[in-house]
């Protein structure tokens, strides 16, 4: 019963990180074809009101003083100070920034970073007005356009869609939204650090020129051999760390739109890279593993396949920039492993 349970949670979570993943996908078609939902800044800005009175209230720490903030739903005034902020898939930022929400329509596991801040917060079963307002919000973070219709009337929507603005961007917005620059900056020097650092390891004649996949078996008769390029530090590898992806995999991307998908035992191993960030279930030995295939694949001969434990998909859920400076730390100590 307990494997059988696991193995739900394991299914669980993939469809919630589909779910957010083909939302956002949506949010940037509509992006594309409706000038409503566009920015007319290159990206969101925040500044303070411009009321005299304001200013002072803002520096006296009063909870009534408001903040002007351009978004790509137009701008919108919300406060210098937010007490309540409900969010939905930037939990980690919002962590980050030391706010403790009021609610979250998020996923809590052990190996996030920030997983000791969850702590009793209220965790919103269904995104719906119903279920905010009852948290009585002053402030509601997302990443969906379309939540700033559905949800204004309860508080101000702050809205950060995840495909056009970076993880590293999308913090410092927030920090300067909320008040909270100083934490947003430490947070993002930490990781600007750690990521020259893992550039210049990575920079080695071992790992020149080298391709990287991601990819998790979920069973023959299940999904096959998931690809990801976006979700399980693919945002890391690929847009921080500017590792290349196989040329039959970045093809596959391209003619196919989909940053994500899945791939038959017998056509997986073609899509494979140099080095592979194989994702294990947990309590579940791969199948794809078990064949013949995989004995033939170049980088399970060479000892290029990094395994990522089943318990650590939690700290790969979300691609927030704490969540990014912990999955570097992990890949970039287990690849140095490979040079030994």
């Amino acid at each position: 019963m307990v494997r059988k349970r696991k193995q739900q949670i394991q299914i669980l979570v993939f469809v919630l990180a589909a779910c957010f993943l083909v939302l956002a996908g949506c949010a940037k078609n509509d992006d594309l074809g409706s000038t409503t939902l566009v920015s007319t800044s290159p990206t969101p800005t925040a500044e303070p009101s411009s009321s005299a009175t304001d200013t002072d209230k803002q520096e006296n720490g009063d909870s009534s003083a408001t903040r002007k903030v351009t978004t790509v739903t137009g701008e919108i005034e919300i406060p210098a100070n937010p007490q309540r902020i409900v969010v939905n898939w930037y939990i980690g930022d919002i962590f980050t920034l030391g706010f403790e929400p009021a609610g979250i329509y998020a996923w809590a596991q052990e190996t996030m970073p920030f997983y000791d801040k969850f702590g009793d917060i209220p965790i919103i079963e269904k995104w719906d007005a119903e279920s905010i307002m009852s948290l009585d919000p002053d402030l509601i973070v997302t990443y969906d356009p379309l939540d700033a219709d559905k949800f204004s009337k309860i508080a101000p929507v702050l809205v950060v869609p995840e495909t056009t603005v970076s993880p590293v961007a999308r913090l410092q917005f927030l920090g300067e939204a909320t008040g909270r620059e100083a934490e947003a900056k430490a947070a993002i020097k930490q990781f600007e650090d750690k990521l020259a650092e893992a550039q210049a390891e990575l920079s080695a004649d071992i790992f020149k020129d080298k391709t990287f996949s991601i990819f998790q078996d979920w069973g023959a008769d299940s999904y096959g051999v998931f690809y990801e390029t976006g979700s399980r530090g693919g945002t890391l590898l690929y847009e921080h760390l500017h590792l290349k992806k196989p040329q039959k995999l970045e093809e596959l991307v391209k003619d196919s739109g989909n940053g994500r998908g899945s791939l038959s035992y017998e056509v997986a191993a073609q899509y494979f890279g140099d080095y592979v960030i194989w994702f294990l279930m947990e309590d579940k030995v791969s199948e794809f593993a078990q064949t013949e295939i995989w004995k033939s694949i170049p980088a399970v001969a060479a000892g290029n396949i990094i395994e990522i434990p089943g318990e650590y998909t939690g700290l790969f859920f979300y691609s927030d920039v704490v969540s990014m400076t912990a999955q570097m730390e992990l890949i970039l100590n287990k690849l140095l492993e490979k040079t030994k």
